[in-house]
C-alpha cells in the first residue's frame, strides 16, 4: 500500500515535469524555425550593384545578344569559292578560339565585380551542451563567420572599383582579340591574292621562255646561233619551274594561316577563294591619326583599365587602418525565459609598419601601372610611325613598278626578243629583260600586298577601327569607343613608418 500511495503522490510531478519539457520542446521548435526563416530570408537576399557594374553588365549583355546568344555560336556564314573577303572576317570573329576564350573571360571578370562589392555570407550554427546524455543548453545562433570579418561600405565599393578596372583590361583584351583576329584574316588573304599573282606572272613568263627555246631551235637547225641558246633556254625554263613549284608550295602555309584566322581544324574543308584585291584608299590623314590612336587604341584602353584598378586597390590600402566588425545573435532555448546573447567585435589595426606598407605597395602599383600606360603610349607612337613609313613605302614601290618599271620592262622584252629573232640581239640579252621583268612583276605584287596589309595594320591594331561590313555582327558600343572614366587620385604619398 505504500508503494501503491507513493505511485499516487509522484504521478502528479511526472504530469507537469512532461508538461515543462513538452513547453520547452515547443519553445525549442519556434526558436529554431525563427533562426532559420531568418537564415532562409538572409539566403534570398541580393545586393545593390554598381554603377560601373550596371554599366560592365549592359555592355556585356548587348555584346552577347550578337557574338555568343543563348550561350551559343549563332549561325556563321557559308564559306564558298564567292565568299567576300568580308565574310571571311565575320566568319573568323564569330568562330576564332582566342576571341572566344577573350570574350569568356571578360564576362567572368563582369561577374566578379558582383563578387567583390559583397558582404561574407552569415553563418547560422547551433550548439548544444550535453551532459550524463541530457542536453542542458540548446543555442542556435546567426553570426558573421568568424573567418571572414564584415568590412566597411566604403572597402566594399573600393574592391569593386578594382575589379571594375580588371573588367575594363579584360573588354579591351577582348576587343584586341577581335581586331587580331580581322587583322589575321585580312594578311592571310592579302597574302594568298600576291602569291596567286606571282604565280600567274611566273607562269606568263615561262610560256615567253618556251617561246624563246622553241625559236632557239629553230635558229639552231638553220645554223644560225649555237647549242648553248637552247639549253640557256631550257635551264631558264627548268629555274621558272622550280620557282613555280616553290610558290604553289607556299600556299599551303598561308592556307594554314587562314585557317587558324578562322578557326577552322585541318579537317574541314576550305573552298578554293576567288580572290580579288580592290585598292583601299587612306581615308585618314596623318596629323589627325594620333589623336585617334590615343582615343581608342585596345592596348591603351588595357593600360587605363590597369591605372584604374591600380587606384581604386591604392585607396583601399588606405583603408587598411579602418577596422572590421563582427556581429552574432544567440539565445539559450532550454532556460526559461529564454536569454539573448548579442555579440559585436572588430578588428584592431594596430600593425602601424603593416599598414604602411600596404599604402607604400598600392602606391607603388598606380606608379607602375601609370608607367607603363606611358610606355605603351610611346610604344604605340612607334609603331604608329614605322606602319605609316611602311604604306608608304609600298605606295610609292606601287607607283614605281606599276606605272613606270613594269611598262619599260615589257617593252625592253619585246625589243630584245625581235631583235634575237632579227640576229640583232643575242639570248642573254632576251634572258637579262625576262628575269628583269618577272622581278617586276613579282615586286608589284608584293608591294600591293604590302601596301594593303600595312593599311590593316594601322586602321584595325593601332586606330581599333572596324573593318567596313562587319558592324552588323557587332553590339553599337561594341563598335564604339568604350567610355573610360579617368578618375584623377589623390596622387599617392609616401607614409612614414
Amino acid at each position: 500500500m505504500k508503494k501503491m500511495g507513493w505511485q499516487e503522490v509522484k504521478a502528479p510531478a511526472d504530469k507537469g515535469h512532461e508538461r515543462k519539457n513538452s513547453r520547452m520542446r515547443r519553445k525549442t521548435s519556434l526558436m529554431t524555425i525563427l533562426i532559420l526563416a531568418i537564415g532562409a530570408v538572409l539566403a534570398g537576399c541580393a545586393g545593390i550593384p554598381t554603377r560601373e557594374e550596371k554599366r560592365a553588365r549592359e555592355d556585356l549583355r548587348t555584346t552577347e545578344t550578337v557574338y555568343r546568344p543563348e550561350n551559343s555560336k549563332p549561325p556563321l556564314p557559308t564559306l564558298t569559292e564567292n565568299s567576300s573577303l568580308s565574310d571571311l572576317i565575320q566568319y573568323g570573329l564569330l568562330n576564332n578560339p582566342r576571341v572566344e576564350a577573350a570574350f569568356y573571360e571578360w564576362k567572368a571578370s563582369v561577374e566578379a565585380i558582383t563578387v567583390a562589392r559583397s558582404l561574407p555570407d552569415p553563418m547560422l550554427n547551433l550548439s548544444a551542451e550535453i551532459m550524463d546524455g541530457v542536453v542542458e543548453a540548446l543555442t542556435p545562433g546567426l553570426m558573421t563567420d568568424p573567418m571572414a570579418n564584415w568590412p566597411v561600405p566604403s572597402k566594399l565599393g573600393l574592391r569593386a572599383d578594382a575589379a571594375y578596372g580588371e573588367t575594363l583590361m579584360k573588354r579591351a583584351a577582348f576587343e584586341n582579340e577581335l581586331l587580331t583576329a580581322a587583322l589575321q584574316v585580312k594578311r592571310a588573304y592579302y597574302q594568298l591574292w600576291v602569291v596567286d599573282e606571282q604565280i600567274r606572272w611566273t607562269h606568263e613568263i615561262l610560256t615567253v621562255v618556251d617561246d624563246m627555246e622553241r625559236l632557239a631551235r629553230e635558229r639552231l637547225a638553220v645554223g644560225k646561233v649555237m647549242q648553248q641558246d637552247v639549253l640557256r633556254a631550257q635551264i631558264e625554263r627548268d629555274r621558272l619551274r622550280t620557282q613555280l613549284a616553290n610558290l604553289e608550295d607556299s600556299r599551303t602555309t598561308i592556307v594554314a594561316r587562314m585557317r587558324s584566322a578562322l578557326g577552322t581544324g585541318p579537317d574541314q574543308p576550305l573552298p578554293a577563294f576567288a580572290l580579288s584585291l580592290e585598292p583601299t584608299p587612306p581615308d585618314f590623314t596623318e596629323q589627325s591619326l594620333m589623336e585617334i590612336a590615343f582615343e581608342r587604341n585596345p592596348r591603351l584602353k588595357e593600360m587605363k583599365g590597369q591605372v584604374l584598378q591600380a587606384v581604386a586597390l591604392y585607396h583601399l590600402a588606405q583603408k587598411s587602418k579602418v577596422p572590421d566588425f563582427a556581429f552574432g545573435l544567440e539565445a539559450n532555448v532550454k532556460v526559461s525565459p529564454v536569454p539573448f546573447m548579442p555579440f559585436f567585435g572588430i578588428t584592431l589595426p594596430i600593425w602601424r609598419d603593416k599598414i604602411a606598407a600596404e599604402i607604400a605597395s598600392g602606391s607603388a602599383e598606380v606608379g607602375s601601372a601609370e608607367a607603363k600606360l606611358s610606355a605603351e603610349e610611346l610604344e604605340l607612337a612607334v609603331m604608329f610611325a614605322e606602319t605609316a613609313f611602311g604604306w608608304r613605302e609600298a605606295d610609292r614601290n606601287v607607283n614605281l613598278y606599276g606605272d613606270r618599271l613594269i611598262p619599260k620592262a615589257k617593252a625592253s622584252l619585246e625589243s630584245a626578243r625581235a631583235g634575237y629573232s632579227s640576229g640583232v640581239s643575242s639570248f642573254l640579252d632576251v634572258l637579262d629583260t625576262e628575269r628583269m621583268l618577272l622581278e617586276y612583276y613579282m615586286n608589284h605584287a608584293m608591294a600591293v600586298g604590302e601596301r594593303e596589309i600595312m593599311l590593316a595594320e594601322m586602321s584595325l591594331v593601332i586606330l581599333g577601327r572596324w573593318p567596313q561590313g562587319v558592324e552588323e555582327l557587332l553590339s553599337p558600343q561594341q563598335s564604339s569607343d568604350f567610355e573610360y572614366e579617368q578618375r584623377q587620385p589623390i596622387r599617392p604619398t609616401k607614409g612614414k613608418r
